[in-house]
């Protein structure tokens, strides 16, 4: 097998085992750049986990099966071919995409788009391929059902719920770049080698050298003596630059798999504060609704004090989630509820909102503000219109905490960006997506201005 350190790394993580002769880890993040070889590697570790183990299920997960299968299954049956080990000790269901050993291990295709396996499904090993687009719950729910191994492998270029399993005293963070990987196709190295800015290179890094000064620098003279090696990088660099494929997000990414700030944030200064500071707060408090069926139905809380607003969620489950998780008698009250008219105020007076509160909902569901009102929340209405970018000036103009555990919030945060057009200048216009709880916070932003609280200079 051709293999790197990555799966050396990987492998060793799920045969060490702590001093009772358990395993040592559960979950297997795997954290890198572009090419770093951590699907290869991954892949080679469930063939040869598979091949060496007898009736163990492996799957492996993507948002969808179908990406799944363009992505994952393509590049296993590539490898495995180029091994000479596709159809080794081995037979490959197609239809299935599901590979069955003659250990009767299985490798097994999926997609969590698919709700009834993800809910239905147990496993040994659980493989989560590049899991932007899945939730933490949908994660959860394969998590509890997954008897040995968590694996993860993604590159950190946004906030993601993946930072919260890190934090576990069971995971092993395995990171990678593609350096590490000598199999790496020489066109891509030099497609990700182009990203490099010269202030990321060894000599301006280490401030041997600043950029100025190195862009002027005679290098066939050399007479400061740099090494052959670090002279081709800044070269190399420099013409980066001139060239204009120069970028410090792409290379922190994609080249040195760190996680950076996204240049077309929309917000980029907003503090955290306890949860608990938030609820003591002796400040008037207003809400704001976003609806959401199978999208994120935020729920968002907002106060004004001492200058400053502060931002709690209390909901982000959609209300597909919610009918899945609520009891059986809740499910009979309200029966088939097709428009979602009834959930709406199971959900409000479960997370305790006051009937006298002040609620700024979407306009795009008249009928549940509606149903609120009917209900005894009198004071809910339809969030007052402004354009969204005098919105995200308001925003920007005052000092703004989220608590701790508006844990969406955060992601929002990290991840509400401006559009940006095919010469990669950036927009005034926000691009519409992970924005539930933003649109909230908008909306409660207003609510503050239009009842005194924010003052415009």
């Amino acid at each position: 097998m051709n293999a790197t350190i990555v799966f050396e790394k990987n492998w060793n993580a799920i045969n060490e085992k702590t001093e009772d002769g358990k395993n040592k880890f559960r979950y297997i993040v795997n954290r890198g750049s572009s090419r770093s070889s951590k699907t290869i590697s991954l892949i080679q570790v469930y063939d040869l986990y598979s091949r060496s183990k007898s009736n163990k299920r492996c799957t492996i997960w993507r948002d969808t099966k179908t990406d799944c299968k363009k992505t994952v299954l393509n590049d296993m049956l590539k490898t495995l071919k180029r091994e000479s080990l596709y159809k080794v000790n081995q037979d490959f269901n197609k239809t299935e995409s599901i590979f069955t050993y003659k250990t009767d291990s299985t490798v097994e295709i999926h997609g969590t788009d698919d709700e009834e396996t993800v809910h239905g499904l147990t496993q040994d090993l659980a493989w989560f391929n590049e899991p932007y687009k899945i939730s933490k719950d949908t994660f959860d729910q394969i998590d509890q059902r997954t008897s040995d191994f968590v694996f993860i492998d993604y590159n950190p270029k946004k906030g993601h719920w993946v930072e919260d399993i890190i934090k576990d005293e069971r995971t092993i963070v395995i990171d990678s770049t593609f350096k590490d990987n000598p199999f790496c196709p020489e066109e891509q190295r030099n497609k990700i080698l182009s990203y490099q800015p010269l202030k990321w290179c060894y000599l301006v890094k280490n401030k041997l050298i600043s950029e100025h000064e190195l862009k002027a620098y005679n290098f066939e003279e050399n007479k400061l003596n740099f090494e052959n090696k670090h002279i081709k990088e800044a070269i190399r660099c420099i013409q980066n630059e001139t060239k204009t494929s120069a970028n410090e997000f792409k290379w922190c990414v994609y080249g040195l798999g760190l996680k950076a700030e996204k240049p077309n944030r929309v917000f980029t200064d907003w503090e955290k504060c306890t949860t608990e500071f938030y609820l003591k707060l002796d400040s008037k408090e207003y809400f704001a609704c976003d609806w959401g069926k199978s999208d994120p139905w935020a729920v968002v809380g907002a106060k004004f004090y001492d200058g400053a607003i502060y931002f709690h969620e209390y909901n982000y489950l959609s209300e597909n989630q919610w009918r899945e998780r609520m009891s059986s008698n809740d499910s009979v009250k309200l029966g088939s509820d097709t428009e979602g008219i009834g959930i709406v105020q199971w959900l409000f007076e479960r997370i305790k909102i006051p009937k006298k509160a002040v609620i700024d909902c979407d306009h795009n569901r008249l009928e549940k503000i509606a149903m609120l009102r009917r209900c005894g929340y009198e004071q809910a209405k339809p969030a007052m219109k402004g354009k969204i970018i005098e919105g995200i000036d308001l925003l920007d103009n005052i000092q703004v905490f989220y608590t701790d555990s508006s844990e969406n919030i955060e992601y929002e945060l990290e991840n509400y960006e401006w559009d940006i057009d095919r010469y990669g200048i950036i927009l005034e216009t926000p691009i519409d997506k992970d924005n539930h709880t933003m649109d909230c916070c908008r909306y409660l932003a207003n609510r503050l201005r239009s009842e005194g609280y924010i003052k415009l200079v």
